[in-house]
């Protein structure tokens, strides 16, 4: 029987997605996000329609080092991550031909390049491109998991142009939300999370196109947040693979954050 499973990533910013299937290479969820918090990241849950057998994932996140000058305080670190039923070995998995490490937690296993937490044996971020190459995982198999290939094309890079670091937000007026490297005929998808940081409110979660580059997050959303907020938009694509009747997720995704102010 197929298993709807959760999986976390966790690398200075956590992003946690929950992939319940899909039926081919597509870019639109079939259903909106559900934003139900994880208890190993605390972050929103994207979920789609179905379900699914294991996901791979790539995921690229950008964080700000505060007090250094810019364009330096920016960085960008590629992660790997893999889920495969409720939790069992799948043997090596790899991304363009990199390793994803294996890791047990009680009966659980799940794979994360960024597992370890030796500070003199840091994680260090893969070697991945974006733009629209190709992310090629390969999967060995074990146990009750078939091997199985998946090839996943990279979402373009973006930056988030409005709000910044030094925006105060009214909460009376509506938030028009923009990002760069948006085009007409885009294939990429785009989920947006705004989280209050500080103070009251709840977040808020949507998904929509990359075609445009700005979303308008409605003033109602805002009237209930007062302080610090942060903005998340998360670019992405996903494949699926079906071997031996079982059905595969493969995801490349790129997700950006800034902090602001709402008053």
């Amino acid at each position: 029987m197929k298993k709807s499973f959760l999986f976390f990533a966790t690398a200075f910013l956590a992003v946690s997605l929950f992939f319940a299937g899909c039926k081919k290479e597509d870019s639109t969820p079939t259903t909106p996000p559900d934003t139900t918090p994880t208890k190993k990241t605390d972050q929103p849950i994207p979920e789609f329609g179905g379900a699914v057998d294991g996901v791979v994932a790539a995921i690229q996140f950008s964080y700000n080092l505060p007090g250094v000058p810019a364009p330096y305080n920016i960085i960008s670190m590629d992660m790997g991550f893999a889920n495969f039923g409720d939790g069992t070995d799948a043997g090596t998995v790899t991304v363009n031909g990199e390793a994803i490490a294996k890791i047990t937690s009680g009966s659980t296993i799940y794979y994360n390049s960024f597992a370890s937490t030796d500070p003199l044996n840091p994680p260090t971020s893969l070697d991945l491109n974006w733009n629209g190459s190709t992310h090629a995982w390969s999967v060995a198999g074990a146990g009750s998991t078939p091997a199985f290939t998946i090839n996943v094309t990279s979402p373009s890079s973006f930056t988030i142009s409005n709000p910044t670091s030094s925006t105060v937000a009214s909460k009376t007026s509506n938030l028009t939300v923009t990002w760069s490297g948006a085009n007409a005929s885009s294939a990429d998808s785009v989920m947006i999370f705004l989280l209050p940081l500080s103070g009251t409110g709840t977040t808020f979660t949507t998904t929509t196109t990359n075609r445009t580059g700005s979303y308008t997050i409605p003033s109602s959303q805002l009237s209930a947040i007062s302080g610090d907020a942060m903005l998340e938009i998360v670019k992405y694509r996903y494949a699926t693979t079906t071997v031996s009747s079982k059905t595969y997720v493969g995801v490349a995704e790129i997700v950006n954050t800034v902090s602001f102010k709402i008053q």
